[in-house]
């Protein structure tokens, strides 16, 4: 499910830090936590998890901020943006059942949201939440955009991340495992499955890489367990599999930190 969220500035002229993914993240965490400990422990400490494996995924993203209205430009060296009196706006992505859909607008709807790190605070009231139609998935090619950037990673022999562009041609096979790991971390395991066949099940063809840019993301910025992650954002694929997989990721973001700093979101084109 997806549900676009209208944010009202309580006051004009505030900073908006630019790298608001994790504050934003973090906030859902504590509205799900105070909704719902149950739940909002099994996310943090658990998760959904594929079976024989130690991967785990939370199932939600989210996108960029809209921002249809500045009070003045982002220039080169800024690391905020100016806010107007202005509403912004951002669609955020469950891959739960509609059943939850009430529980999720109660988590949003009339809540105060602070984001902000070490510099800079906004603060805003979310005056909307609007449940967006769910489209039509099927076992064809779907031609999508990665909105926001998707981090696809290998690791190295000293266990830190090789971050992948999509031209590059392992992009393709690490994309496709994460896609099915998080499809199956909700469905179970109902086959085993090896590299070749998984590769004819699930296919993805690049179309316009002429846009694309990568973009560096800080996750708890200014600590000192502060992470920074690499994705590749404005570029569009086909993507060819059962419509259950091609669910998963639409609705839960396909790649790494999709949840943590709304990576890996995608929309139709």
């Amino acid at each position: 499910m997806r549900f676009r969220l209208t944010l009202k500035p309580i006051t004009p002229r505030q900073k908006l830090t630019l790298n608001y993914n994790h504050p934003f993240s973090s906030w859902i965490y504590t509205r799900i936590k105070e909704s719902d400990a149950s739940y909002a422990a099994f996310l943090h400490q658990k998760g959904y998890r594929t079976q024989d494996s130690t991967k785990t995924f939370k199932h939600f993203t989210f996108s960029k901020f809209v921002v249809p209205q500045k009070a003045k430009a982002i220039e080169k060296g800024d690391d905020y943006m100016l806010l107007s009196d202005q509403p912004i706006y951002i669609t955020v992505s469950f891959f739960i059942d509609k059943a939850a859909e009430d529980f999720i607008i109660g988590l949003f709807n009339n809540q105060q949201i602070s984001i902000y790190n070490k510099k800079y605070q906004a603060d805003f009231i979310i005056s909307s939440v609007e449940s967006l139609p769910a489209p039509a998935f099927a076992n064809v090619p779907l031609r999508f955009k990665a909105t926001s950037p998707m981090v696809i990673a290998e690791k190295r022999a000293d266990g830190t991340d090789e971050y992948l562009p999509p031209t590059d041609p392992r992009f393709a096979r690490y994309f496709v495992q994460n896609l099915f790991d998080k499809y199956e971390s909700v469905h179970g395991k109902s086959i085993d499955i090896d590299t070749a066949t998984l590769d004819k099940l699930i296919r993805i063809k690049l179309i316009d890489t002429e846009k694309m840019r990568s973009k560096l993301i800080w996750i708890k910025q200014d600590r000192n367990d502060e992470t920074k992650i690499k994705g590749y954002e404005n570029f569009s694929f086909d993507l060819t599999a059962p419509a259950g997989i091609i669910e998963a990721g639409f609705y839960g973001g396909i790649g790494k930190y999709t949840s943590a700093a709304g990576m890996g979101f995608l929309e139709f084109i």
